[in-house]
């Protein structure tokens, strides 16, 4: 399971535009006001149909540093989720930055019973071959990050997955050596790189973004499984028509290793926020890679209203007689967009998705998709 995915609505309403500081420019700045944010949500994707839950958050500043500029708002966030599948998950997370951002530490943690349907490994799998997966999980995800020079953080990272009480529909369609088959424990430690140049983490509109992960789950450290973990992610945003609209591209790649479990390897879609490759079921192709590139071209129309014509390429591959270019993927769509926070931009957005390889769908949301 794609980690953050359940959490992605609830941290861009309580995170606010997380825009990049300019280091340096005003070392005082207008008071900031601590704020509380709690309310109802409803999303939408393929995987989960609709999509209940409940938010609450709070963004403030380090103490002592509400007059500081270069100090970035932290915030603590929890919520709850459920799902017209049955399917529920509960979050809890938090951004903290310590006196003139020199400091940035996150921490997620979530659990719940998402049941997804498993197709197989590669890009040849048939949407017939579904098999129902059913499993419990819990997860931690924790980063302590120091900046060296700009906005580029660097530090270590730890990354949990448990997945218990796992039922397959199908089990004699399983393989008894599938890593991951019976679920198990992940245990993962590494580092994190990231440089965050946007002018907001919610809307942005100019800027870059990168970010770099690697992990290594090992049996030494109590993982059930041994396996490296390596995310690339890069993002660029081109204003145009005299910063009116913009153009936003992505690239975005995951590798690992030949014993990666089904519950972790790579795979095309997201569940509620749909950011890779939006409208694909997740988990409809996995293996131990994938590689994606994503253009949207965001526009506007009147007062809030905006519109998105979006495309990507990607697809998944490493398994044995499986390559990055066998029966690539092609997705594509347009949606709307309504900015309920003109003062301070936050986009709630619904796209519609068409796919090279049939179906495709409706997608709902808070935020963009990257």
């Amino acid at each position: 399971m794609r980690a953050g995915t359940l959490s992605a609505i609830l941290l861009a309403l309580v995170s606010g535009t997380g825009a990049a500081q300019e280091a340096g420019r005003d070392s005082l700045a207008p008071k900031y006001r601590a704020r509380f944010i709690g309310l109802p949500y409803v999303s939408y994707s393929p995987q989960t149909r609709l999509a209940f839950g409940v938010a609450g958050g709070y963004q403030f500043k380090w103490p002592g540093m509400s007059r500081d500029s270069l100090t970035r708002p932290s915030y603590l966030a929890v919520n709850g989720t459920y799902t017209q599948k049955k399917q529920w998950a509960t979050f809890l997370g938090t951004s903290l930055y310590s006196p003139g951002s020199h400091w940035w530490a996150t921490a997620a943690f979530s659990a719940g019973f998402f049941p997804v349907f498993y197709y197989g490994i590669g890009p040849r799998t048939a949407e017939a071959d579904t098999n129902l997966m059913e499993s419990r999980f819990r997860s931690a995800d924790v980063r302590i990050l120091r900046r060296l020079r700009g906005q580029l953080y660097l530090g270590p990272a730890v990354r949990l997955l448990s997945i218990s009480g796992l039922v397959w529909q199908f089990p004699a369609a399983i393989p008894a050596g599938l890593p991951g088959g019976r679920g198990g424990m992940n245990v993962g430690f590494g580092a994190t790189a990231i440089y965050e140049g946007r002018n907001s983490a919610t809307t942005p509109t100019r800027g870059r973004y990168a970010q770099v992960d690697f992990l290594l789950n090992d049996p030494a450290w109590g993982s059930d499984f041994g396996y490296y973990k390596l995310v690339l992610d890069g993002r660029v945003y081109l204003p145009v028509r005299k910063g009116r609209d913009v153009l936003a591209l992505t690239a975005y790649g995951e590798f690992s290793g030949a014993r990666v479990p089904v519950q972790t390897m790579a795979m095309l879609g997201s569940i509620t926020t749909q950011t890779i490759m939006r409208g694909v079921y997740l988990g409809r192709f996995r293996d131990r890679h994938s590689l994606v590139t994503q253009a949207d071209y965001r526009g506007r129309l009147k007062g809030r209203l905006g519109y998105v014509v979006f495309g990507a390429a990607g697809n998944v591959f490493g398994s044995p007689g499986n390559g990055m270019l066998d029966r690539v993927k092609f997705t594509g769509g347009a949606g709307l967009r309504f900015d309920v926070n003109p003062a301070d931009p936050l986009n709630l957005r619904m796209d519609y998705t068409l796919t090279s390889f049939g179906g495709g769908g409706l997608s709902l949301g808070a935020t963009e998709a990257f």
